[in-house]
C-alpha cells in the first residue's frame, strides 16, 4: 500500500476547527519542582525524560510550550494569563483571575517585531530564565531564529530580563517583574489577544473539564492529542516524559505498546511550499543495532516480539549490517563530486567523524530518487561493495558506497579511537548526520535522532531510525522521523506499520522527488541575485542588529560583525 504525500492536506473540517482560528494554543507545562526530577516509573523506557533537558533537575524550571496555528499571525500585545488555583501565597491583589487569594499572573507579548508575522506550525516556548538560571530553574536561552525550510520551526523566549519580549506581572510573594510560575498545584491558563478577545480558554489542570489524572510535582502537563483537540481541556494529562520545543508524544491509553504523536504537517505545508530550494539528498534510513543485537532483539530466530524481524538485504543477523546509513537524492542530475558526510553522537563525548566523496565520474549526475547507502563493511564482510551503476529505466535505482573504498572516498575522519580509513558509526546515541556542498557549505541536515526537532521517540540499540514517510520537495530534520525494530531497507524504500498493527504495510512512493532543479540555495545570496556580491553586503548592512535568520550566517541569533565576516568569505560565490 503507498503512504500518502507528506505534505498532503488535511481534510478541510479539521482546517476549520475551533482550535485552529485560536491563532495560538498551548500545548504543554511543566510541572517538575525546582528541587525534582521527571520521574521514572518504567525502567528502560523514556519516561522521566526530555528530549530537549534530558534529565535535569527542575526540568528547566518555569515554562510553557504553545503552538501557532494561524499563518502570519502577528500576537504583540497578546495576554497569557496564568492561575495556580492551590497555590495561596498572594501579595492580596486580583490581577484578572476573580479572587485575591489565588496565585495568578499575565505574560503580555512585547512590541517586538519578531512577534509580528508568526507562521503557522511554529512552536513558540516560553522560559522564565535562560540556561544560567538559579538552581532547578535552568531553561534555555533566547533563541529567534526561524528558518523551516531547514527544519527550525522553534522559538524560545525568556521572560526574566527581557522586557524587550516579554513584560510580566504576577501577584506571587516575592516575585516580582520577569517571573511567572508553572506548577502542578491545578495550574491553569487562558490566552486573549491584543483586543481582549478570547482565543484559548482556560487549559490545564485546574480549568474546568480537565480530561487527565492529578499532576504532581515531577511530570508534566501536555495536550495528548493533535491540534484540533485544543478546542476543548478533555485531552490534556499529565506525563512523565517531556516534548519541550517539538510536537507532544504519548502512549495511547488503550494500546500501552503504541506511542501516538502531534502532526503538524498539514499546519506547516503553506510555509513549505514557499521554500525556494529543493532539499537535494536527505537522509532516509540509519542502523543503530548494536554489534551483539539483533533486529528487533531477541535471539536469532525470533525477535522480541515473537516475530522474525529481518533486513532484506542483510536478513536476520548480529548487528543488522554494521554501520551503514541510506540517503535519496532529491533533485534531478545532483552532483557529488566532493561533498562531505559529517556524522556525530550528539551526546557528550560522543564521536563525530566525515566521509568526503572523491570525483568519481560515476557521482556526476545522479537521477531523483536515487537511493544511496553508505557502508563501512565491504561484502566480503557481510556488506556490500561499491556500485555507482543506476539504470532507472530498468528499475535500478540503488547506488551503494563502501567507504573503504578510496576511489569514491577522497578523505576521512573520525574521532574514534583505533579506527583507520573509512571507518563510519551509526548509533543509537542521538546521531546527526550533516551534508555539506564541495564548497563546504551545508546543503543539508542534521538529520537524525540527535537533531533539535526530532520528535518521534528513542531510538534503541535494536532499532533502525528511518523517515517513516513520502517525501516531499523539503525534507528537514523536523520530518517523520521514526525508530522502528520491525523494518529494516537497506537500499529500498522504506516500509513502515502504525500501531497497532493491523497487517498493512506502508511503502514510500518518491513521485514527488525531481520536481525541481538540482541548484541548491546560495548561502550569502541576500539580494536574489543568484551570487555573492556588493548588493548582498548592502543588504547585510540594512539588516545589521536584527535577527533575520536569512542574514544570520553564523546563527548567533543576531546579524552582527561575525556575519559580515562570514559574507567575505563567500564572496563571490553561487556565480
Amino acid at each position: 500500500m503507498i503512504a500518502t504525500d507528506l505534505f498532503a492536506p488535511v481534510a478541510a473540517a479539521a482546517l476549520a476547527s475551533s482550535a485552529l482560528a485560536q491563532g495560538l494554543v498551548l500545548t504543554e507545562y511543566n510541572a517538575v519542582g525546582s528541587t525534582k526530577f521527571l520521574q521514572i516509573s518504567a525502567p528502560g523506557t523514556d519516561e522521566g525524560y526530555d528530549n530537549w533537558f534530558g534529565v535535569v533537575l527542575g526540568n528547566g524550571g518555569n515554562w510553557v510550550e504553545l503552538v501557532v496555528t494561524q499563518d502570519h499571525l502577528d500576537v504583540r500585545g497578546w495576554k497569557l494569563r496564568w492561575a495556580e488555583t492551590g497555590n495561596l501565597a498572594t501579595n492580596g491583589t486580583d490581577l484578572w483571575y476573580g479572587s485575591t487569594t489565588v496565585e495568578q499572573g499575565i505574560v503580555t507579548f512585547a512590541n517586538n517585531p519578531v512577534w509580528a508575522d508568526l507562521r503557522a506550525g511554529t512552536v513558540i516556548t516560553i522560559c522564565e530564565y535562560g540556561a544560567s538560571g538559579p538552581a532547578g530553574s535552568n531553561g534555555k536561552d533566547v533563541d529567534l531564529t526561524l528558518d523551516p525550510c531547514k527544519g527550525d520551526w522553534w522559538i524560545n523566549g525568556v521572560t526574566f530580563g527581557r522586557t524587550d519580549l516579554f513584560t510580566t506581572v504576577t501577584n506571587k510573594t516575592g516575585d516580582g517583574p520577569g517571573n511567572f510560575s508553572t506548577g502542578n498545584n491545578n495550574w491553569l491558563m487562558e490566552i486573549r489577544d491584543a483586543q481582549n478577545n478570547l482565543r484559548m480558554g482556560q487549559r490545564g489542570e485546574g480549568a474546568a473539564g480537565y480530561g487527565g489524572s492529578g499532576v504532581n510535582s515531577q511530570e508534566v502537563c501536555k495536550l495528548k492529542g493533535q491540534i484540533s483537540d485544543a478546542s476543548t481541556n478533555l485531552e490534556w494529562d499529565d506525563s512523565d516524559t517531556g516534548n519541550f520545543g517539538t510536537p507532544n508524544s504519548w502512549g495511547d491509553p488503550v494500546f500501552i505498546e503504541c506511542r501516538a504523536v502531534q502532526d503538524l504537517t498539514a499546519l506547516r505545508a503553506p510555509v513549505l511550499a514557499e521554500c525556494s530550494a529543493c532539499t537535494p539528498i536527505f537522509l532516509n534510513e540509519y542502523n543503530a543495532v548494536a554489534t551483539d543485537q539483533y533486529l528487533r532483539g531477541g535471539t536469532a530466530l525470533v525477535d522480541s516480539n515473537g516475530g522474525t524481524a529481518a533486513d532484506p538485504f542483510f536478513g536476520r543477523v548480529l548487528g543488522n549490517g554494521g554501520n551503514w546509513f541510506e540517503m535519496v537524492v532529491g533533485t534531478e542530475g545532483l552532483d557529488l563530486r566532493g561533498w562531505t558526510f559529517a556524522w556525530a553522537e550528539a551526546k557528550t563525548g560522543g564521536f563525530s567523524g566525515t566521509i568526503t566523496l572523491s570525483q568519481n565520474a560515476g557521482l556526476a549526475s545522479i537521477p531523483a530518487g536515487t537511493i544511496i547507502t553508505f557502508i563501512e563493511r565491504n561484502a566480503l564482510n557481510g556488506g556490500r561493495n561499491t556500485d555507482l551503476v543506476v539504470n532507472p529505466g530498468s528499475g535500478d535505482r540503488w547506488m551503494n558506497i563502501c567507504t573503504r573504498d578510496a576511489s569514491v572516498v577522497s578523505a576521512w575522519t573520525s574521532t574514534k579511537p583505533a579506527t583507520s580509513f573509512g571507518s563510519i558509526t551509526t548509533s543509537n546515541d542521538e546521531w546527526t548526520l550533516v551534508v555539506k556542498d564541495a564548497s563546504g557549505a551545508t546543503v543539508a541536515g542534521p538529520f537524525g535522532e540527535g537533531a533539535e526537532q526530532y520528535w518521534r521517540g528513542g531510538v534503541s540499540t535494536t532499532d533502525v531510525c528511518h523517515l517513516r514517510a513520502s517525501p516531499g520537495s523539503v525534507v528537514t530534520m523536523a520530518n517523520d522521523y521514526d525508530d522502528t525494530g520491525r523494518f529494516s531497507n537497506f537500499g529500498q524504500p522504506n516500509a513502515w506499520a502504525e500501531c497497532p498493527d493491523d497487517g498493512t504495510v506502508f511503502t514510500q512512493d518518491f513521485a514527488a522527488l525531481g520536481t525541481c532543479s538540482g541548484a541548491t540555495v546560495c548561502q550569502g545570496d541576500l539580494d536574489g541575485s543568484g551570487s555573492v556580491d556588493a548588493g548582498d553586503i548592502g543588504a547585510m548592512l540594512l539588516l545589521f542588529g536584527a535577527s533575520d535568520p536569512a542574514g544570520d550566517l553564523d546563527s548567533s541569533g543576531l546579524i552582527d560583525a561575525g556575519d559580515i565576516g562570514s559574507l567575505l568569505i563567500l564572496f563571490g560565490d553561487c556565480a
